[in-house]
């Protein structure tokens, strides 16, 4: 027959195990670089405000040069805060940035490169320790894919600058425009050869503010060009937004 104390002994030693294991379902480990094969990492993790999810990082021995950016992505309707942990053996840094999840945006990235410190840069060592996202509301948040790149899915455009748009790409960009102010803007919509086809009303606010292309139920894939023009209450003298414009041709 067990002691008394023996037996307290083996039944705290189950329940410490059982806590371990319950609380490894919020982290994994990957290789966190650029592969020759561009490898997405696939999450598929629900996002708890009470519980972040934690990527570890390895790296096999390979080159740990740390990428321009991460990117991820992500469904529900939150503000998730990643924060990026970069190392060179003796000195860390954390690396933050708040994101709020959108409908439609297929891609988020957080850049990370150009943040990183000079004294870890300069040690030759430099690398991405750990990642974490943080729900930061009580709202639901599905973390899927994270991938690493030096070339960036945002897009920044200017009012009044003509630029593509091509919804059957692949790896679709994230296009933005910069406010100082809120501001009424037309965003006019062209078919690739130049004949008007639609346009959406947008209501800037103060920051970055990405276009939605799939808001626009009018256009479903194909090349696109667009112009964003500023909406002027007082402007009696504005342009049509409904005629043709000019493309230049290569």
């Amino acid at each position: 027959m067990l002691k008394p104390l023996t037996l307290m002994a083996r039944v705290l030693a189950i329940f410490s195990i059982t806590i371990v294991q319950a609380q490894s379902t919020n982290n994994s480990s990957m290789l966190c670089y650029i592969s020759a094969d561009n490898t997405t990492h696939l999450v598929d993790s629900k996002l708890i405000p009470a519980q972040p999810y934690t990527i570890t990082c390895t790296y096999n021995e390979k080159d740990a040069s740390i990428p321009k950016f991460i990117q991820f992505s992500c469904s529900g309707a939150s503000v998730i805060t990643v924060d990026v942990h970069v190392t060179n053996g003796t000195t860390t840094q954390k690396i933050s940035k708040d994101i709020r999840i959108q409908a439609n945006r297929a891609v988020y990235e957080v850049p990370v490169l150009a943040y990183v410190n000079d004294n870890i840069m300069q040690s030759g060592n430099a690398r991405i320790n750990a990642i974490e996202f943080s729900n930061t509301l009580n709202q639901e948040a599905h973390l899927n894919e994270v991938y690493f790149t030096n070339t960036s899915s945002n897009y920044e455009v200017k009012f009044n600058q003509i630029f593509t748009v091509d919804l059957d790409d692949t790896t679709p960009l994230n296009y933005f425009i910069k406010s100082n102010e809120y501001k009424d803007v037309q965003i006019n919509v062209y078919k690739s050869k130049g004949e008007y086809s639609t346009k959406l009303n947008k209501n800037l606010n103060i920051g970055d503010n990405f276009i939605m292309f799939d808001e626009l139920s009018a256009i479903y894939h194909g090349k696109y060009i667009v112009v964003i023009t500023e909406n002027k209450p007082n402007n009696k003298t504005k342009k049509s937004s409904n005629s043709n414009i000019t493309v230049m041709n290569d």
